[in-house]
């Protein structure tokens, strides 16, 4: 496990978003749940979960989406771990992972879950 780098915020060309509720992540090839969506942008996402994920590792990757109606959406991705810590919370970690060669519906598709689950921010 490597420790979250400090400048890690302003490596950033993107600001992360906060959803209003954290969204499950799975890995493609077992179905294992990997985490929940803390925050993400268009090119990267911080994970929470119980158990470190490894880094530099690429995944294959589905966000279960829920829908007004019907059964959840599942958007796969392709991301990369660039690290992982301890949470506040000594019984969970977070993992930053950047995405990979996302296709333009993939990216529209990331676009909605920012614009539909995103904390709004007060003016």
């Amino acid at each position: 496990m490597s420790a979250k780098p400090q400048d890690i915020t302003e490596k950033r060309g993107l600001k992360r978003w906060h959803l209003i509720f954290y969204l499950r992540v799975f890995d493609q090839d077992t179905g294992k749940l990997l985490g929940y969506i803390v925050d993400i942008s268009t090119s990267g996402m911080m994970l929470i979960s119980d158990q470190p994920l490894p880094v530099h590792k690429e995944y294959c990757l589905y966000v279960d989406v829920p829908q007004e109606e019907g059964p959840r959406e599942r958007v796969f991705l392709k991301a990369l771990s660039l690290w992982s810590s301890k949470d506040v919370n000594p019984d969970f970690f977070d993992t930053g992972l950047r995405l990979l060669d996302l296709t333009m519906e993939q990216l529209y598709k990331v676009q909605l879950i920012i614009d539909d689950f995103k904390f709004h921010e007060q003016v």
